[in-house]
């Protein structure tokens, strides 16, 4: 009788703990995802700062070239401008890459 208590039903886990299990497998995929997801995005938006701190200094070369051009043209001696500050690069901030498995 002790026995079958013991070890007859019991052994077979009830059905809120198995679903409890699925729902963490769950939660850690989603943690994977999501972190995975995040790499890229953090990626992309390190990518498109650079793309937009080159683009800037294409624009303000033109610029100079444009004015000298101008005061060229007019007979004007070039002045000069005072240089512009350069846009600060966008700091990485580390994403997790290990995810634990309980």
């Amino acid at each position: 009788m002790l026995f079958s208590r013991i070890f007859g039903g019991s052994l077979s886990e009830p059905r809120y703990i198995r679903r409890t299990r699925a729902y963490l497998q769950e939660a850690r995929m989603a943690v994977l995802e999501h972190t995975i997801a995040a790499e890229y995005y953090q990626s992309s938006a390190e990518m498109y700062a650079t793309r937009a701190q080159r683009l800037e200094q294409e624009i303000h070369e033109w610029e100079e070239q444009a004015f000298q051009r101008h005061s060229a043209a007019k007979g004007l001696a070039p002045a000069r401008k005072e240089p512009t500050t350069a846009v600060p690069t966008p700091t990485v901030v580390p994403t997790p890459t290990v995810v634990r498995a309980a």
